[in-house]
């Protein structure tokens, strides 16, 4: 059965990376579920219960990737689902920020998909 992870970023090219780099990865089959942003988030979240990680960029209009994951740990049925954040944002106060949202981890863009499979041998354990 594969696992799913949601990818929430408003760049259609990046969906396309995450999707091709989630698919190559060898450790375990993922069945990436997407969103342009965090309403459709919580609407692909409402049809995938059983999305393991989610993939979140920190800059997204409407909503941010901060404020979805406030929102995301406030709904009980969501609590424990592992978030990773993205971002161009590398300063050490903006991964700390995110980490004590309550992020697991934090990817820096531009990344290759060695470093997602990296990081995802880390929170998919």
């Amino acid at each position: 059965m594969p696992k799913k992870v949601l990818v929430v970023d408003d760049s259609i090219l990046l969906h396309r990376m995450y999707e091709l780099a989630l698919k190559s990865y060898a450790r375990a089959e993922i069945a990436p579920v997407l969103a342009s942003d965090g309403r459709e988030a919580f609407v692909r979240l409402q049809e995938h219960p059983d999305v393991v990680l989610i993939l979140l960029d920190v800059n997204m209009p409407a909503m941010s990737g901060l404020e979805f994951l406030e929102r995301l740990r406030a709904e009980p049925a969501f609590r424990d689902v592992r978030v990773v954040l993205q971002s161009t944002e590398d300063q050490i106060q903006d991964v700390r920020r995110g980490l004590a949202a309550g992020a697991v981890g934090y990817l820096t863009k531009p990344f290759t998909p060695r470093q997602l499979h990296q990081l995802l041998d880390v929170v998919l354990v």
